[in-house]
């Protein structure tokens, strides 16, 4: 059986529309350039920046509570917005490559 290939990530990004508004208009040294970014983040399938919508995004992101309820309170506590990501292009490393930093972190994949 094949297995199935992964298109859906879980992103923290600090300052949300002051970091997608830098990387996209290419402000922002990044790995790739402006473009694929910008068609990064028009995929966003869910956003969490509240605690009133934790539990929903745990729900959507298919994850326990319990095991990632106080990593994600600390995240948004730091002024991290989260989000599911979907990205098909091909080149999955690229989604946890280009997001290795202290903008936009890499947090999981959604099996």
């Amino acid at each position: 059986m094949a297995k199935k290939k992964i298109t859906k990530f879980i992103l923290a990004v600090k300052d949300y529309e002051k970091t997608v508004e830098m990387v996209t208009g290419g402000k922002k040294n990044m790995p790739k350039e402006a473009s694929v970014y910008e068609e990064f983040f028009n995929n966003v399938v869910n956003k969490c920046s509240d605690f009133a919508g934790l539990n929903k995004f745990i729900r959507a992101s298919k994850f326990s509570k319990k095991d990632c309820m106080h990593y994600w309170e600390g995240l948004m506590t730091l002024n991290y917005t989260l989000v599911i990501i979907s990205y098909d292009k091909g080149d999955e490393n690229f989604v946890e490559n280009a997001c290795d930093n202290e903008l936009i972190k890499f947090i999981s994949a959604v099996r």
